[in-house]
């Protein structure tokens, strides 16, 4: 069984709820934009309306009637002021819509990211990394360039269209016809190959992540790559990979160019038949000069037009796939208990809960519990990672006393890391009861509950330092205080207090130190302290320690050790470590075995069987 899923593949036609994700993102600036399409199409109209005064003027049966005692000094001020009104208008809706469509898109990208980040874990898990970037790079990159500013150019054309029409049609009806008949040709030509470009670009994009992701992990893995000296491997898949996506994509561009040539080919024949339609019309007497002067011109640069309007439509198709990609990453369910902040206005899943905007004005202060400890009671837990994979806790109960240090042992697959994950309401649970205090997190989507009213809060009750220190590319004061409620004062205090003052001192850019992903720029014993001195921070009633002294040297292990007898003595810890020599000091210990208990005591009772235990499975 594959754990890792599939790309998402699309077909068909694409979704209503693709159209509604557009109109969601736009929705705050319809009036506005409304506003500037009559702009746009006003100034279009006036500026393409010149050839046809122009036209009036030097045939002077053909004018109206308006014009007919109009003087040239007056016709010239009346070219003047008709071009500059319409290049106002013009110029105001292109910069006007640009920057508005800009931000409608970057609404989308926003509320993407945000729902993103709130996914189930089970997401993460079964996504590589590099698949959910490509939506939010090379996806998101598709979409910004039709509707981020082009979307303007798009429509332009589609003014210069109807107003070429217009235009068309006052000059000569006969050429109207011939336009409109060769439009709907080219229309024909369009949804001809539309399918094909639709599916083609689907295909494009689905092929371009599995490369990037392993590309991705191919960085993260450069080192034991190296060591074991499977560079030529990783290579040769990468190259394969990529080959596959070359490959889409010289299809997708063989599609559009055939596509291109047939709309030239349209192109050239309406040039023709307007051609010859003039001289037939002149012969007749049909037309004047002017007017097969001003159609010809209009249908040369409409023709142009016309075939630009189907290329930025198959351009469309490609945004559409983008908007495609990144509403499923939209639609999904978020983890449950999690809350919307009240911003949040994209109506994608009404079920969805919000915050209010008293709520968030509290969100970061409010605590669990105000006592400075707080009690744990796990009751007939049962727990595993997915549906089809075995339980790793099994029928688990037990009681962690407010204030009291309980250490975690158990050979690696016992459980450990996965009772951690269940307290934390990572994953669902089949079945049993976590509380903390005697709250529980309320992860059945009604708000108003006391009893675990929120899984944010219940979450902000334990703090955690876990094996691998996370800390993101920044400031150190950004890294320090993720909630941005603290002082200056008090971020450096904490640093004092987990033995990293004088590091601080030397930082000359002092809590604006930056901070490379990953903490990459630090050692690793620098690291595991910035986490001690944010969990400091947090103040949380319960604090977890996760393997944290496995992988530091001595002097920084002293400090974390030094953090449970000191720092956090009245608060409840709960300690998972190999070396059993840090368990001596705890109240209890928890030993688990195949996601059972095995025994749950006193150190100097359970330490010595363990060893003893675990030295006979080893011989």
């Amino acid at each position: 069984m594959s754990f890792i899923k599939d790309e998402t593949h699309f077909k068909g036609q694409y979704s209503k709820t693709v159209f509604n994700t557009v109109f969601a993102a736009y929705r705050p600036y319809r009036w506005k934009i409304a506003s500037l399409v009559v702009f746009g199409f006003v100034g279009r109209l006036l500026l393409l309306g010149n050839a046809n005064l122009v036209s009036w003027w030097a045939d002077p049966g053909a004018r109206p009637l308006a014009l007919q005692t109009v003087t040239y000094s007056e016709f010239i001020l009346l070219l003047v002021m008709v071009t500059s009104v319409g290049f106002v208008l013009t110029t105001v809706y292109r910069i006007a819509f640009s920057r508005l469509s800009a931000l409608a898109i970057s609404r989308l990208y926003d509320e993407v990211t945000y729902r993103t980040s709130r996914l189930p874990m089970v997401f993460f898990d079964t996504q590589p990394v590099g698949r959910v970037v490509t939506r939010f790079s090379s996806d998101y990159g598709n979409v910004f360039r039709l509707f981020g500013g082009p979307l303007a150019e798009f429509l332009a054309i589609v003014f210069d269209l109807v107003s070429m029409t217009i235009l068309i049609g006052m000059a000569s009806p006969y050429f109207l016809l011939l336009f409109v008949g060769v439009a709907f040709l080219q229309a024909g030509v369009y949804r001809l190959n539309r399918g094909a470009l639709r599916r083609e670009r689907r295909r494009l994009a689905a092929s371009r992540s599995p490369s990037i992701a392993h590309f991705a992990e191919s960085v993260q893995g450069v080192t034991s790559i190296r060591v074991f000296d499977r560079v030529r491997t990783f290579f040769d898949r990468f190259q394969r990979l990529n080959g596959e996506y070359l490959r889409a994509r010289i299809r997708t561009g063989l599609y559009l160019t055939g596509f291109s040539l047939q709309m030239g080919a349209l192109t050239a024949l309406l040039l023709l038949a307007t051609g010859a339609t003039g001289w037939f019309l002149m012969q007749s007497g049909r037309v004047s000069l002017g007017d097969v002067g001003v159609a010809f011109a209009f249908i040369m640069l409409s023709a142009n037009s016309v075939q630009m309007f189907f290329e930025w439509m198959a351009q469309f198709e490609e945004a559409m796939t983008g908007v495609e990609r990144l509403d499923d990453y939209l639609r999904r369910e978020l983890e449950p208990g999690l809350r919307l902040p009240s911003t949040a206005d994209f109506a994608v899943n009404p079920a969805q809960l919000k915050y209010t905007a008293a709520e968030e004005a509290h969100l970061g202060r409010e605590k669990i519990t105000l006592k400075r400890a707080a009690g744990i009671s796990v009751q007939n837990l049962r727990f595993r990672y997915s549906e089809n994979l075995p339980f790793v806790l099994d029928g688990l109960s037990f009681d962690i006393k407010a204030g009291e240090k309980v250490g975690i042992v158990g050979r690696t697959g016992s459980g450990k890391s996965s009772l951690i994950q269940a307290l934390f309401r990572f994953y669902p649970i089949d079945s049993g009861e976590i509380r903390i205090e005697g709250h529980r997190a309320n992860v059945d989507g009604v708000a108003g509950e006391r009893d675990g009213d929120d899984l944010g809060l219940y979450r902000s009750s334990i703090a955690y330092i876990a094996q691998e220190p996370t800390l993101f590319r920044g400031t150190l004061r950004e890294n320090l205080d993720l909630k941005r409620i603290h002082s200056d004062a008090v971020l450096i205090e904490s640093l004092e207090r987990v033995d990293l003052g004088v590091w601080f001192r030397h930082q000359e850019r002092g809590l604006d130190t930056f901070i490379e992903e990953r903490g990459k720029n630090l050692s690793a014993g620098e690291r595991q302290l910035l986490c001690m001195a944010r969990c400091l921070l947090q103040d949380a009633p319960i604090v977890v320690m996760d393997e944290a002294t496995s992988s530091i040297d001595p002097q920084t292990e002293e400090v974390l050790v030094k953090a449970t007898e000191e720092f956090f003595a009245d608060r409840t810890q709960i300690i998972i470590a190999h070396r059993l020599s840090t368990l001596i000091h705890c109240d209890r210990v928890l030993w688990l075995k195949d996601g059972r208990i095995r025994m749950f005591d006193r150190p100097e009772v359970v330490l010595p069987l363990f060893r003893d235990v675990e030295h006979s499975a080893s011989v």
